[in-house]
């Protein structure tokens, strides 16, 4: 009479596919998490600086210390940005909002600093910014322009 089961080699090999197949799906799981973090990264910068437009365009200038509101100043260093009120001629006033990037994401090259330029809309450079955010190997991209738009260039 013959038993029916499984070999010690079956079962071996049938875990051995499980595991692999595990482990593939935890790298495909790995890579979507970090291409979607990066994007939602510049997605919230990109909010941002559309706020800070909307403050720029209906002068909204602190309640004290600002005796003529330039616009609303957007600074960089490689792992943050801060956005506050420009006034003339004190500066900033008011302190600045400074929004720190998710850990393994930076600004790759570090943008330039510019103004939203008050009631126009306007953004005191003289042609349009990249700005570039890097999470390893992959590549993000916004466009600040002049005129003010902010264009999303998506993955590069």
């Amino acid at each position: 009479m013959m038993k029916k089961g499984f070999t010690l080699v079956e079962l071996l090999i049938v875990i051995s596919i499980l595991i692999i197949m595990l482990g593939a799906g935890l790298a495909t799981f790995n890579s979507f998490n970090r291409r979607e973090r990066l994007k939602q990264t510049a997605l919230t910068l990109k909010s941002t600086l559309r706020l800070a437009q909307t403050k720029a365009i209906s002068v909204e200038k602190p309640t004290s210390g600002c005796t003529s509101f330039t616009g609303m100043y957007v600074s960089f260093t490689a792992t943050t940005y801060s956005i506050g009120h420009q006034c003339n001629p004190e500066g900033i006033v008011g302190g600045s909002e400074t929004v720190t990037l998710p850990p393994g994401i930076t600004f790759s090259p570090v943008p330039s600093a510019f103004t939203i330029l008050s009631q126009t809309n306007t953004i005191n450079i003289a042609s349009p910014v990249s700005l570039i955010i890097i999470n390893g190997s992959e590549l993000y991209s916004l466009t600040v322009s002049p005129n003010g738009s902010v264009n999303d260039g998506g993955f590069q």
